[in-house]
């Protein structure tokens, strides 16, 4: 736990590790539920520039997703969330994570270096990919012939082209 070596596997390193994939999956999941409830019609590139827009900002996700989660959730999981505003996504690089470690050793303690709160936003990535599984879980699975010609000839949006 209190390893500075140099390797990528050593115990902080994964635990650091754990946390951005913790961070990332419970913004994907916001987003998505953003996405899903708010989307106004927007579709292809509009939806993507309008969702890219909040990147990485926790505070905002929450805020616009908050009239869609359960009010179980938020009074559970809520001040979690918001705890990861405190955490930057920065962290993912090793001299960023060594200076948060040094400079701001107890919200790492109650934080990223406790596995009862690494535990409990897992339990909050569980509980986010659940709402989207049910509301995505709404929706038939099968295409009718119009709506798979429609999906066909539709311009696609490639981001990266």
């Amino acid at each position: 736990m209190n390893s500075d070596g140099p390797l990528f596997y050593t115990p902080r390193s994964r635990r650091l590790k754990t946390f951005i994939d913790l961070r990332m999956g419970v913004e994907s999941a916001l987003k998505s539920l953003i996405v899903y409830f708010e989307h106004n019609e927007r579709n292809g590139k509009t939806l993507i520039n309008w969702i890219e827009k909040f990147s990485h900002k926790i505070g905002k996700l929450l805020n616009k997703a908050k009239p869609h989660l359960p009010r179980d959730l938020l009074e559970k999981h809520g001040e979690r969330i918001i705890d990861l505003s405190k955490l930057p996504v920065g962290l993912r690089y090793r001299l960023d994570a060594w200076d948060f470690h040094g400079s701001q050793e107890e919200l790492y303690y109650n934080t990223i270096g406790s596995d009862v709160w690494l535990g409990e936003l897992h339990k909050c990535l569980q509980a986010l990919i659940g709402i989207c599984d049910t509301e995505l879980s709404k929706h038939t699975r099968i295409l009718s012939g119009d709506d798979l010609l429609k999906e066909v000839l539709e311009p696609r949006y490639e981001k990266y082209t």
